[in-house]
């Protein structure tokens, strides 16, 4: 029998494991507070349900309590990146009930494998100046951006190290690339200013020993030639509903590149309850789980409309299924 973080880290390896690997992300608060009402603690629902990971968070690299303009970027230091700040965070929003780095690192290191969440090129400096503003500037203000970009990979590798030298076994970079049947940004675009600087974090949280799992919400079909050239070991979530083909994903990728994810919260775990979603999780499994290169996950965090029961009864499906697809 595995440990959890050794079968997660045995997929990510490409090596032969007892299960699937399993994850569900229980950050949001009021979901929680429901699920603790009809079932259980967190850690009583990752215990029965064989959940084999867990996240930390940073804070976003703005902590200046306003937006940035453009030409502010030249000047503006998020701060150090290795002050313990950055993994000792709690000041979230009211309605986030996830871990920092060594909350997550002391309460669930060793026996689960423990992902770092941080905040990548596009996404992180959305915080900083805006969504609209970043997606303008890419456009209008090219050099400036670059010159950010530069000095934010930097900054993010240093980050990389603090969370690696905290225990961390997963870097997950964070950055939105997609949206429905198309990216927020043409591809080329995304290879001239974009990727260099990814890439970079990428191969640094490498040489650190550590794997690399992207989350890109929405469709990034046309880039996943360059994540693998780029070397990340997992994404997630495979967003179906934004035009992603998991047919083509397994076939043409499934033995580059480890699929983290499958269970759209809204498309999946909101639309279907019972038999229907048992079918749904069901063809999950029998598109990305043959073979291996599979971490079972939501597509992103578990919100109050979901019924805990249907939960719940998600899991007791996903645990029967995890079985099956064993390799070792």
């Amino acid at each position: 029998m595995m440990t959890s973080r050794e079968r997660v880290l045995a997929t990510l390896r490409r090596e032969p494991t007892d299960r699937t690997p399993i994850d569900c992300w229980l950050y949001q608060k009021q979901f929680l507070g429901m699920l603790e009402a009809e079932y259980g603690t967190r850690r009583e629902f990752m215990d029965e349900f064989g959940i084999d990971l867990m996240e930390g968070f940073v804070p976003w690299p703005n902590q200046t309590g306003r937006l940035l303009n453009v030409d502010e970027l030249a000047d503006f230091n998020p701060g150090d990146p290795r002050d313990p700040f950055w993994l000792t965070y709690k000041d979230w929003t009211p309605d986030f009930a996830g871990l920092n780095i060594v909350e997550a690192v002391e309460q669930f290191g060793g026996e689960r494998a423990i992902t770092a969440h941080i905040w990548g090129i596009v996404e992180g400096t959305s915080r900083i100046i805006g969504i609209e503003n970043c997606w303008m500037h890419l456009g209008k203000s090219k050099q400036k951006m670059a010159d950010w970009f530069d000095r934010y990979a930097d900054w993010l590798c240093a980050l990389v190290d603090s969370c690696i030298d905290a225990g961390v076994d997963i870097i997950t970079l964070s950055d939105d690339w997609g949206s429905n049947q198309n990216m927020l940004f043409s591809p080329r675009m995304w290879r001239n200013q974009i990727k260099p600087y990814a890439a970079r974090v990428v191969q640094h949280a490498h040489d650190r020993g550590a794997f690399v799992n992207l989350h890109s919400d929405g469709y990034i079909m046309n880039i996943l030639d360059d994540l693998i050239e780029m070397g990340y070991d997992s994404m997630h979530p495979v967003q179906e509903s934004a035009g992603m083909d998991p047919v083509v994903v397994k076939r043409d990728y499934g033995d580059k590149i480890v699929v983290y994810g499958s269970l759209d919260i809204i498309d999946g775990l909101y639309a279907y309850d019972g038999e229907k979603l048992e079918q749904y999780i069901t063809r999950c499994f029998e598109i990305y789980a043959p073979g291996g290169g599979f971490i079972f996950n939501t597509g992103h965090f578990v919100q109050p409309d979901i019924p805990p029961k249907r939960l719940i009864f998600a899991y007791t499906v996903v645990n029967r299924l995890a079985r099956q697809y064993g390799s070792q």
